[in-house]
């Protein structure tokens, strides 16, 4: 009786530092059943900060790899492929059959004005939209002659067509063998429109 009161003594104090512990969420009956010695005497109140810090450390390890998880998903989505390198050529001018080519930039310029100025009236409130819109579009099919290595500026100028003198100059520094212009002018009977077009090489 007395070897049974203690071990069954022994048995409560190991439930009690368990369930202090908070080691294992163990049922009061499963404790209790026919089994229960094996499972109260395997754990002891000496092991139990042992355990909770091996659960600590594996609920912080599968946090880690959760969040790295997440950083490399992040990673993925943000990766850009690197911009080529190209070599420098050291040249300091363009190909002959490379140069700005007057001619086929003033066809450009008519073409446009011809089809956006045929039938237009001037309109005071609306003729600096329109100009800008038509020297973007000039400047879009300069570019696409492909002068390489070249600035394109455009400028276009309109007013009213009322048979008046009209004067437009310019002037450039710029380097007579690479750089050149074009330019062109357009009227109806109530417009009038001059586009010119700089091309700059670039070095």
């Amino acid at each position: 009786m007395m070897r049974r009161r203690s071990t069954l003594q022994n048995q409560d104090l190991t439930i009690d530092a368990i369930q202090e512990h908070n080691i294992l969420h163990v049922p009061p009956q499963a404790l209790h059943g026919r089994r229960r010695s094996s499972v109260a005497f395997s754990l002891d109140s000496n092991n139990a900060p042992n355990l909770l810090r091996r659960n600590s450390l594996r609920r912080n390890s599968l946090r880690a790899v959760q969040f790295s998880m997440s950083l490399r998903k992040q990673s993925v989505a943000k990766i850009e492929l690197p911009k080529p390198k190209v070599e420098n050529t050291y040249k300091l001018g363009p190909d002959q059959w490379g140069k700005f080519r007057q001619h086929q930039v003033e066809n450009v310029i008519k073409n446009v004005f011809e089809v956006h100025l045929k039938d237009s009236q001037y309109d005071p409130e609306k003729s600096g939209s329109l100009a800008c819109e038509l020297s973007a579009e000039i400047k879009t099919r300069v570019k696409a002659l492909e002068f390489k290595r070249y600035r394109i500026v455009v400028n276009v100028i309109l007013g009213q067509n009322k048979e008046q003198g009209v004067e437009v100059s310019s002037r450039c520094l710029w380097d007579a063998n690479t750089d050149n212009f074009a330019s062109y002018n357009y009227h109806n009977s109530s417009i009038f429109a001059t586009g010119m077009v700089y091309g700059v090489y670039f070095e």
